[in-house]
């Protein structure tokens, strides 16, 4: 199976974000290292900031305090998720190698 990693673009309040899926191991990774230290519950700062660090590639550098709001900080992180789990594969497939995210 080939690997068909893409990358998305999306607007979100004024900001221009690019995703990059990079195969389903980086959602695995994600996981694994957002667990809190002695249980199976998983961090909301350690998944958002691997979000940030791993799979927006643009603006490069973010943390959760370069946002507004918890509402903007929620929206970005959410549609990383969604990219980082491949939910965008067929729009970059039939818009070339950058989709437009809803």
């Amino acid at each position: 199976m080939n690997k068909k990693f893409y990358q998305v673009e999306k607007e979100i309040n004024g900001t221009k974000y690019i995703a990059q899926f990079s195969g389903i191991s980086a959602a695995l990774r994600a996981a694994d290292s957002s667990h809190m230290e002695g249980s199976e519950a998983i961090s909301a700062e350690k998944y958002g900031q691997y979000i940030l660090e791993h799979i927006i590639v643009e603006p490069k550098g973010l943390t959760a305090d370069d946002f507004d709001s918890l509402e903007d900080y929620n929206a970005v992180t959410s549609w990383g998720r969604d990219v980082m789990q491949g939910k965008f594969r067929n729009e970059a497939e039939t818009a070339g190698s950058t989709a437009k995210g809803k």
